[in-house]
């Protein structure tokens, strides 16, 4: 059992709220149980954690606020492809600021995934699949999240998430990075998530291609809106 450092205080201070730990050191045995976690920042800086993932997340992922991107953007079976430059597209973008960042897309060709259940099994599944989002213990950012944090006038960053800290959960399964053009510019931290099964990378400016190649090995794999 080892002790916990987290970078970001707001995630720490999400992780305790869910964990039911207010003053003791966060241990690796107690993020061990977190099963899926759930992030934005575009529009607002939230989190979600579970622990107990029902099966037909994995026969269906149809998330109750997924959108159409699960008909239109995802992929599965991922460990069939060499490489991830099999799987996504890379488009390098320049900015006033003199840097350069790369988003991502599903190669056209690719076989999107296609649900394989009646339409009965469908809207079953879709029903344990909301009761499942109605147990996700969610964390929104509070003003005081704030304090003696700065906006990067490039990146609109305020260095409120540390995507470093993702790699402390190792036991992840799903990670939804549902919306997220701030914070999070690089996908290193997927190196640290060996039980991963489902990744949703939605609108992600990223610095550098560390942890691309952890995209091939996934039961599914959705890409959006980049």
């Amino acid at each position: 059992m080892c002790e916990l450092n987290f970078r970001s205080k707001w995630f720490e201070r999400c992780v305790r709220n869910y964990l039911g730990i207010e003053t003791r050191a966060i241990t690796d045995e107690d993020v061990g149980e977190i099963k899926y976690l759930f992030v934005a920042t575009t529009h607002s800086y939230e989190l979600g954690f579970a622990k107990i993932l029902p099966p037909e997340l994995f026969q269906t992922c149809a998330f109750p606020d997924a959108g159409d991107e699960w008909y239109c953007a995802c992929i599965e079976n991922t460990g069939k492809y060499r490489t991830a430059q099999d799987i996504v597209e890379l488009r390098r973008e320049s900015l006033e600021a003199g840097c350069s960042i790369y988003t991502l897309r599903l190669r056209e060709e690719l076989p999107r995934f296609e649900y394989s259940l009646t339409p009965a099994g469908y809207y079953a599944n879709r029903k344990v699949m909301e009761k499942f989002d109605k147990s996700v213990t969610r964390c929104y950012a509070k003003s005081s999240d704030f304090d003696g944090l700065e906006k990067d006038e490039v990146t609109c960053d305020y260095g409120m998430l540390a995507p470093e800290d993702f790699a402390l959960l190792p036991n992840l399964e799903v990670l939804r990075l549902m919306s997220c053009e701030r914070e999070i510019h690089s996908l290193k931290f997927l190196e640290s998530l060996p039980q991963l099964r489902v990744l949703k990378l939605g609108e992600l400016f990223l610095n550098d291609l560390e942890g691309l190649d952890k995209l091939i090995g996934l039961e599914k794999l959705c890409i959006w809106s980049n």
